[in-house]
């Protein structure tokens, strides 16, 4: 591969650039035309025309003077005089584009090349001259970007010089011939008054010219020829329509003149693995990944007291040695929870996250402890199983609890002293947001955790987010505006790399050494209660041991296992008093746990958790160029105004 000059370089950029102007072109085109579709009154039955005038806010130019000159080897110098009217919509200026590819067989596609190209205008208006290289197309738009409020009819001349439209003699026909696209089809203004004037090295021996819609073989208003000269009129050119003009001169005319061939552009090119490009995207999707990898595990790595039993804290004074946490070490089993915790706050320390059922956890605790009552709403049938409950508030100070839990007896009951669960149900979840966060400053606050947990995974996902959808939106952009091989896969790297730190969010908190070693004693007391059987229970009569464990089961998912323990301790004979914080509508008997109250209070947290944590519901509302048609020829493309 040859080394790329500055012209190479700078070619890229103004490729790129304006590719990404093309983007926001396309993504405001697709509103307006979403609203033109809503808003736009019915088709008429019988189609029209677009005159000059027509849907353009009255933008439209009335005068198009053409001149080319082809020089003996086959170069173009066209020279433009064209009178622009801004109609009712004052803007910067106007802008013109021009093919320079476009497909010649299956391997090869003709290439035009643009240069000296000038802009002026003798009405005074600006005519600043920016040209883009998009791909297939030369965009020269002009105007100054600063100014956008000219208006009137201002005069514009364009001049460039162009080599590759010329045909040379072939089986399609005998002479030199230059089949050009005065007035492509990629206009978005109406155009009048279009005059054409070609002149060459030699006499003219034949002319055509052709207007309408592409394919159209309708003659223009006037076409002649006149000794080394050609000239052609069209008066009127709808939107759309076309003004294909063929002048023919004796084959041989032009030396050199043949078509420019190269091979087709590769669509691949930008995402193939195998270059300096793709190399590239392997080195950027290596380096973000093991940045991120990094980053988690200097970060996100529990850390604890090196040296000590699992659970144990140095005492006061005591150094002791910290570093990361090793999962592998056995925890030991512990009959109690971990003194002075409640269970919303250990639910959110074992998984890192402030869960809805860590906040049902919290709600029977406070009844268990004497802050509020819950009871089932009777059915008709009473062998059903309950299906509502009301939650009455028994106390009305707050003494004694931990802000979260003062935040949901709040939120909860808002200034009354009863509510129905069931009208908790898609009202609650701006409630539970607050109990939630509440939960996450209290473990970050007892320095359980380095930092919160929610905002460390949410900094992450943000981070992944920008990478992933920076990636996806430059891949797409460089892969429509660069031919370089695997270019694209740069920014595809970034998106993965994007991907890669949205799945580590959740490794991203870490717990400190005193919160790993409440962790221990929490993993211990979980075993006991998932490994526990009726006869291993150690409680001592009238002692409520089921209710006070119950919550601590909830946020462990093992409420179902910890109820039916003590239905078995029922059926056995065993005394155990029934809670006065539930009151359900079972029969009373000695079979209580195993027939009512196990069942009733799973299906509670079960409901309950799905009431608080319901979302708010919405409000509601071809190669051949010698054809003998319109648009078969050379040039084209297409303007308007900006």
């Amino acid at each position: 591969m040859p080394p790329r000059g500055r012209d190479d370089v700078r070619a890229e950029v103004r490729t790129l650039t304006g590719a990404l102007r093309r983007l926001a072109v396309v993504a405001l085109a697709l509103v307006l035309a979403v609203g033109v579709i809503l808003l736009a009154p019915p088709p008429a039955t019988s189609a029209v025309r677009t005159t000059p005038g027509d849907l353009t806010s009255g933008r439209e130019i009335t005068r198009y003077d053409a001149q080319a000159d082809v020089a003996t080897d086959g170069s173009v110098r066209v020279e433009i005089e064209l009178d622009f009217d801004f109609g009712d919509e004052p803007g910067h200026g106007p802008y013109l584009t021009y093919p320079t590819r476009v497909p010649y067989d299956d391997e090869l596609d003709r290439v035009f090349e643009y240069d000296d190209v000038s802009v002026e205008s003798p009405t005074g208006a600006p005519a600043d001259l920016d040209r883009e290289d998009e791909g297939s197309a030369m965009v020269l738009r002009i105007g100054d970007e600063d100014v956008d409020d000219v208006s009137g009819v201002q005069t514009y001349r364009v001049a460039f010089s162009v080599r590759g439209w010329l045909n040379p003699a072939n089986a399609q026909h005998t002479g030199d011939e230059l089949y050009w696209d005065v007035i492509g089809g990629g206009w978005e203004v109406p155009v009048s008054d279009v005059r054409v004037a070609v002149s060459g090295p030699a006499a003219v021996e034949g002319v055509a010219c052709f207007a309408g819609p592409e394919g159209a073989t309708t003659p223009c208003t006037a076409a002649e020829a006149d000794g080394t000269s050609a000239t052609f009129v069209q008066d009127v050119v709808p939107v759309g329509d076309r003004v294909t003009t063929v002048t023919g001169w004796p084959g041989g005319t032009f030396a050199g003149a043949d078509p420019i061939l190269r091979e087709k552009l590769d669509p691949f090119a930008p995402v193939r693995p195998l270059s300096v490009g793709g190399g590239v995207a392997a080195g950027v999707l290596a380096l973000g990944s093991f940045l991120a990898v990094a980053r988690v595990r200097r970060t996100g790595r529990d850390r604890a007291y090196l040296g000590l039993t699992p659970g144990l804290r140095p005492a006061a004074g005591q150094e002791a040695a910290t570093g990361p946490r090793d999962r592998r070490d056995a925890v030991a089993v512990q009959f109690t929870p971990p003194e002075g915790t409640r269970p919303g706050e250990i639910g959110t320390l074992v998984d890192e996250k402030a869960d809805p059922v860590d906040v049902t956890a919290t709600v029977i605790d406070l009844a268990v402890r004497g802050w509020l009552r819950i009871e089932e709403v009777p059915r008709t049938d009473p062998e059903a199983k309950p299906e509502d409950w009301n939650l009455i508030r028994l106390r009305r100070d707050t003494e004694g609890l931990l802000p979260f839990e003062t935040t949901l007896l709040g939120e909860l009951f808002e200034g009354r002293d009863e509510v129905r669960l069931s009208d908790l149900r898609t009202t609650f979840a701006s409630a539970m947001a607050k109990v939630q966060d509440g939960l996450y400053a209290h473990v970050t606050e007892k320095r359980w955790f380095r930092a919160n947990p929610k905002a460390v995974r949410t900094a992450w996902a943000v981070v992944g987010v920008a990478l992933l959808v920076t990636g996806i939106g430059a891949a797409f952009v460089v892969g429509a505006a660069s031919q370089v091989p695997g270019l694209a896969l740069v920014p595809v790297a970034v998106a993965l790399v994007g991907v890669l730190v949205l799945a580590l969010s959740g490794a991203a908190p870490a717990r400190t050494p005193d919160g790993t070693a409440v962790l221990a004693q929490t993993l211990g007391f979980r075993r006991y209660l998932a490994t526990a059987e009726a006869e291993q229970l150690r409680f001592e009569e009238g002692e409520d041991l089921f209710s006070r464990y119950l919550p601590y089961a909830i946020v462990f998912g093992l409420a179902d296992r910890w109820a039916r323990v003590f239905a078995d301790l029922a059926a056995q004979g065993r005394v155990v008093d029934e809670p006065g914080w539930y009151v359900g509508t079972w029969a009373a008997g000695p079979y209580f746990w195993g027939t009512g109250f196990a069942g009733a209070v799973d299906r509670f947290e079960q409901v309950a958790t799905e009431a608080i944590s319901a979302p708010t519901p919405g409000s509601s509302g071809g190669s051949g160029f010698s054809g003998g048609s319109a648009g078969g020829g050379v040039g084209g493309g297409g303007g308007g105004g900006w």
